[in-house]
């Protein structure tokens, strides 16, 4: 319980640093509402709806779906996605067939997206 507790405040930890470098954005400030684009939007708040009812899998194939445009706006999408995934449980997460590792590993896709595969190395060592 112990390692998984330190994974999630190190994916807060990672995804805060993140948001904040690319986005000029305090976490505690991390919402939807970040979002300018209506349409991302929209799907960012239909992806942690989903979340919330268990459909992890579903929810994140839409994000990378919605990442395929490589805008600034799905990017911090992304970012929210994860952050509001990494503050579930580790329960509810294998309730759902998730893992913490499994929320990692999608940061670490959603940055090699974006090119940022470097800043995936500097935070995932």
């Amino acid at each position: 319980m112990f390692e998984q507790d330190y994974i999630m405040r190190q994916i807060h930890q990672i995804i805060e640093v993140l948001v904040k470098i690319l986005f000029n954005v305090d976490n505690q400030y991390l919402s939807v509402n970040l979002i300018k684009d209506a349409e991302t939007k929209e799907s960012a708040d239909d992806m942690l709806r989903n979340i919330d009812i268990g459909n992890i899998h579903e929810a994140e194939n839409k994000l990378f779906e919605l990442v395929e445009n490589r805008t600034m706006d799905n990017l911090l999408a992304g970012l929210i996605f994860y952050s509001y995934l990494n503050e579930k449980d580790d329960d509810y997460l294998e309730s759902t067939g998730f893992s913490r590792d499994e929320v990692e590993n999608g940061i670490k896709h959603l940055l090699s997206e974006y090119g940022l595969e470097t800043m995936a190395d500097i935070f995932f060592y």
